[in-house]
C-alpha cells in the first residue's frame, strides 16, 4: 500500500503541479474563459492514461504462466529502472525551475493563438505521469496488485491534491526543491530495489550467472515474506538473502546515483548564489 501511495503521490503532485501553474496563469492574465481548454486536455489524459492501463494488463495476462512473462516483467522491471533514473536527474537540475518553464511555454502557446497547445500542455503533462504511475506501479507489484496498492494510490493522489492545493493558496512551508530533494532519495532507493529484483528474476532464469550464491542470510532477523519484510520488499527491494551481484548492483546503483543526484543540486545552488 505504501509503495502505491508514494509512487501516486509522486506523480500526481507533479501532474497537479504543472496543471496548477497553467490554470494560474492564465487566471492572473484575465483568461479564464481559456481553461475548458486545459480540462478538456486533462480530461483527455486521464481516459488515455486509463486506456494504457488496461492494455497493459489485458497484454501481460496473455503471458501470464508461460515461459516469456518472466522476460516481459524483467523488460518492464529495467524500462522503469531507466525512467525513475531519469527522473532523479531531472528533478535535481529542474527543480527550481519548474514554474518557468511553464509559464515560458504558456506564454508561447497564447502569444500563437493555439488553443490546441494549451489543451495538450494540459494532457501531456497527466497523460505522462498516468502512464508512469502504471509503469512503476507494474514494475513493483505486477500481477500481485490488490484493493490495499488501490487503496494505497487513491490515498497518493489525495495527498498530492492536497499538497498542490497549500502551494496554491500561498503557504510558504512546502518548497519545491526540498520536496523534489526527498522523493528524488525515495526513489534512488525504489530505483535500487527494482535493479536488484531484475537481476534475482534473471538469475532465477539462468540469464546471469549466480556468481557466488547468496551473500549471506538474515532471514532469521527479518525474513523477506514476513508481514513488514513484504512491505520494505515491494517498496525498496529488501531480500534478506541477496546474491552477491544483487548486492553489488544495489549498492554500486545507490553510490552512482546519489553522487549524481546531490552533484546537480550543488551546481543548482551554487549559481543560484551566483546569480
Amino acid at each position: 500500500m505504501t509503495g502505491g501511495m508514494l509512487i501516486t503521490f509522486r506523480e500526481g503532485l507533479e501532474a497537479f503541479l504543472v496543471v496548477g501553474i497553467i490554470l494560474s496563469y492564465l487566471s492572473r492574465s484575465g483568461l479564464k474563459g481559456l481553461f475548458k481548454w486545459i480540462f478538456t486536455g486533462v480530461g483527455l489524459g486521464i481516459v488515455t492514461a486509463f486506456v494504457l492501463a488496461v492494455g497493459i494488463q489485458v497484454f501481460m495476462s496473455g503471458f501470464e504462466n508461460s515461459a516469456a512473462e518472466l522476460y516481459i516483467k524483467v523488460s518492464i522491471m529495467g524500462f522503469a529502472v531507466a525512467v525513475l533514473s531519469y527522473m532523479v536527474i531531472w528533478m535535481s537540475r529542474n527543480s527550481g525551475s519548474v514554474k518557468g518553464e511553464v509559464e515560458r511555454k504558456l506564454e508561447q502557446a497564447i502569444s500563437a493563438g493555439s488553443m490546441f497547445a494549451l489543451a495538450f500542455m494540459a494532457y501531456l503533462a497527466v497523460l505522462r505521469e498516468g502512464f508512469e504511475t502504471v509503469l512503476f506501479l507494474g514494475a513493483l507489484y505486477g500481477e500481485s496488485m490488490g484493493s490495499d496498492v488501490f487503496y494505497g494510490g487513491l490515498l497518493g493522489l489525495a495527498l498530492a491534491l492536497a499538497v498542490t492545493a497549500m502551494i496554491f493558496l500561498g503557504m510558504k512551508s512546502l518548497p519545491l526543491k526540498t520536496f523534489f530533494k526527498i522523493t528524488g532519495g525515495l526513489i534512488i532507493l525504489i530505483a535500487a530495489g527494482l535493479l536488484a529484483n531484475m537481476i534475482g528474476i534473471m538469475q532465477d532464469i539462468s540469464f546471469l550467472p549466480l556468481m557466488t550464491g547468496h551473500l549471506f542470510d538474515i532471514g532469521w532477523l527479518l525474513s523477506d515474506e514476513s508481514e513488514f519484510g513484504i512491505f520494505l520488499k515491494a517498496l525498496f527491494g529488501y531480500n534478506s538473502s541477496p546474491s552477491s551481484l544483487q548486492a553489488l548492483a544495489y549498492l554500486g546503483y545507490l553510490a552512482g546515483a546519489w553522487f549524481i543526484f546531490t552533484r546537480d543540486h550543488r551546481g543548482v545552488g551554487n549559481e543560484a548564489r551566483k546569480a
